[in-house]
């Protein structure tokens, strides 16, 4: 098996059906690019926390205020550059066979931009629309293409037409009934759904891979703890954690990523043991261990690098569930108090109450265009994932 940052493997020869001999022989452990570039970025998030909590005090870059969920988030951001992209750039080669195999599964293929396009609204996009602002003055103004009850506005913005408003260029998909810009909140939206996905994601593949691959190689009582302990730990639904976490503590975003991150791993980690235990029966680490490997060094070069076509995919299939579970806490008010999550601006939409009493259906974009999104999200995860299982899987091959 070569390494993770070594070149490609010839075409004709299967990829985990030979050995690095060199690495082998040479005791020296020397630090891989995706180490460095951790390193780096991680003494480089030091540097910008000193400057922002000694010098810039309270904007970080225009009027962003940097929140600890979100330095959270810049480090899960160095993890996935460090420990995704750096690797996948120095195997360009083997990165291109795999885009090439997803381009064959066009719902994938169409799935994957469309999550990139999620990606970039959620990390650039509030650059653009700013921080959202209430103005009971421009509420329940419709998106472009429509119009509304103009007694339900305090200020029709667009052409009046009898008594109804057309849209205005202010805001094209329209306003809630607080006057926020309905583009901005969705852009807000994306970017919560963009935290849950990468911290949790973040906290959950190092603990399920970690735990997966040590109770199948290991095996004998490690395993038998191991599995023991996966077991109970399902029997405790994370979003009870939640509620505990919201009555002891309070309603945060931070508490909400802890306990799905804490608590979501037991399946994945399961599928990593079967494939360790699948792997380490295999030639080329029976091989390699004859030679006198050690367990790091096969776990290191021959086991992490093939679980990997299990976690990517099984990742890919626990994104949705966590999108909806945090939308739906948000939806049920139990979310963190003006975090603008889709599902708490679906609430609003729907609750006649906080919009002033208005009728849902005279309101109808502020509770559909974030369900749509919302929609649009978790399908394309779900896609994403099958076509991702379908591209890893080294079976599928041809």
């Amino acid at each position: 098996m070569p390494s993770a940052d070594g070149p490609p493997d010839p075409p004709e020869t299967a990829a985990f059906e030979r050995i690095d001999w060199d690495a082998l022989d040479d005791p020296t452990v020397r630090p891989r690019a995706r180490t460095i570039a951790f390193l780096f970025l991680l003494v480089a998030l030091g540097g910008v926390y000193l400057y922002d909590r000694y010098y810039a005090h309270v904007y970080l870059v225009g009027q962003w205020k940097v929140t600890p969920i979100d330095w959270l988030f810049l480090l899960s951001l160095a993890v996935f550059v460090a420990f995704v992209l750096v690797p996948a750039g120095r195997n360009a080669d083997r990165v291109g066979t795999y885009l090439r195999r997803l381009r064959r599964n066009r719902s994938a293929f169409v799935a994957s931009g469309l999550i990139g396009a999620f990606v970039l609204v959620a990390l650039i996009g509030p650059l653009f629309v700013g921080e959202p602002r209430i103005r009971f003055g421009h509420r329940f103004h419709p998106p472009a293409g429509f119009t509304a009850d103009a007694s339900i506005m305090n200020d029709c913005l667009g052409r009046l037409s009898g008594d109804r408003c057309r849209w205005a260029w202010a805001y094209p998909l329209g306003t809630d009934g607080r006057g926020h810009d309905m583009l901005t909140l969705s852009v807000y939206g994306a970017r919560v759904s963009l935290y849950v996905v990468l911290i949790t994601s973040m906290i959950i593949v190092p603990i399920a891979v970690g735990t997966g691959v040590v109770a199948g190689y290991v095996g004998g009582r490690v395993d038998d703890l191991a599995m023991t302990y996966v077991d109970v730990q399902q029997f405790v639904p994370a979003i009870v954690l939640y509620l505990l976490f919201k009555v002891y503590v309070g309603r945060s975003l931070f508490l909400l990523i802890l306990a799905f991150g804490l608590l979501s791993w037991g399946g994945i980690a399961r599928l990593v043991r079967s494939e360790t235990l699948q792997r380490r029966e295999e030639g080329y680490v029976l091989a390699a261990r004859s030679a006198g490997a050690s367990r790091l060094y096969v776990v290191r070069k021959h086991l992490l690098p093939n679980v990997s076509s299990t976690v990517v995919p099984a990742v890919a299939h626990l994104i949705p569930v966590l999108v909806l579970t945090e939308a739906g806490i948000a939806f049920l008010g139990f979310g963190e108090t003006g975090l603008n999550s889709w599902g708490m601006t679906i609430a609003h939409g729907l609750n006649a109450t906080s919009s002033g009493r208005v009728d849902p259906l005279d309101q109808w974009w502020v509770s559909t265009i974030p369900a749509i999104l919302l929609t649009v999200t978790v399908a394309a995860f779900k896609l994403a994932g099958d076509g991702l299982r379908d591209t890893l899987d080294p079976r599928g091959e041809r």
